[in-house]
């Protein structure tokens, strides 16, 4: 009887049931409370209609559910993306048929090679280019994704620092559940490193000079202009015959085509709102594999400092 009578009390005086009724009824008409005050004053009162769900304690609407401008969870949810994501698998599938199909220790030779002398292992200047650019590939994918890196679900570090061995492998599960971060930012909100290194332009145009070095020291450029037949028909024997340089060769694709991926974010990032530019500075990264990604990095507009 009490609580039926303070029920009843609550509805007559704030014009609304102290439960979510449009749980039971519905969305609910606004409702109108008249009231007059000591001196006579007519006053009004409305309150505007509400649907079961913006009553539910619990609930989200499917306005906070759905996805932001910027391509974020509005909730902060876990983001998956399936074209990275089916690019590790398809990866890893592919290395491994290519490892149990090839003869026994032809890559560990190849590896052997490389170990006693990385820039002239003595195999074909193509791929020793290729082996040699998927050690700095790390480096351009950190200055592309660090900067964005403050709040994705997972931490970008280590699997950036296993990417210097391992390439996709390791970066692939992060860029599966990245989630694209477009917001201005200021190096006084990076990281010591990032602001400090990857945000330091002699630094890009270090690993920008040491990765088009490799194009001559390797001997690539020389065998490509001198008997370009020769060194691709030598690479295609050495892809045929050893799952170290067919592995190796799509990995720096791969990555390759990652980070020309997040050029257009990163632009947007520094200020650039016109898409198609952006669009053709990322596709003109994929000229020259990773070259083109570290001079990028050089030349991109540096982040503000406040």
């Amino acid at each position: 009887m009490r609580a039926t009578t303070g029920c009843t009390l609550a509805f007559a005086i704030f014009g609304t049931a102290p439960w979510p009724t449009s749980a039971f009824m519905g969305p609910s008409s606004p409702t109108r409370v008249t009231l007059t005050d000591a001196r006579g004053t007519l006053l009004r009162f409305e309150t505007p209609a509400k649907h079961a769900f913006s009553e539910l304690p619990g609930q989200i609407s499917p306005l906070r559910a759905a996805a932001s401008d910027g391509g974020e969870e509005a909730d902060g949810g876990w983001r998956f993306n399936p074209p990275f994501a089916l690019a590790w698998v398809g990866f890893l599938a592919f290395a491994y048929a290519r490892t149990v199909g090839e003869a026994p220790g032809a890559s560990q030779e190849v590896l052997n090679q490389f170990l006693m002398d990385p820039i002239h292992p003595g195999v074909n200047e193509i791929f020793a280019v290729v082996f040699n650019l998927l050690g700095l590939a790390p480096v351009v994918l950190a200055s592309l994704i660090m900067p964005s890196a403050r709040g994705q679900k997972l931490p970008a570090t280590p699997f950036l620092a296993l990417s210097a061995a391992a390439g996709y492998t390791a970066v692939g599960p992060y860029m599966a559940f990245r989630q694209p971060a477009v917001d201005v930012a200021v190096k006084s909100d990076l990281g010591w490193f990032t602001a400090n290194v990857l945000e330091n332009k002699a630094f890009n145009w270090l690993v920008a000079g040491s990765a088009f070095s490799t194009l001559f020291v390797t001997g690539f450029a020389q065998a490509v202009l001198t008997d370009p037949g020769q060194a691709v028909h030598g690479y295609i024997d050495l892809l045929s015959d050893t799952a170290i340089a067919s592995a190796s060769s799509l990995d720096l694709v791969i990555l390759s085509v990652t980070a020309a991926s997040l050029v257009p974010e990163d632009l947007e990032r520094r200020g650039m709102q016109d898409t198609g530019k952006a669009n053709v500075i990322a596709a003109s990264t994929l000229l020259l594999p990773v070259v083109g990604g570290a001079i990028y990095c050089a030349l991109r507009p540096s982040l503000p400092e406040e």
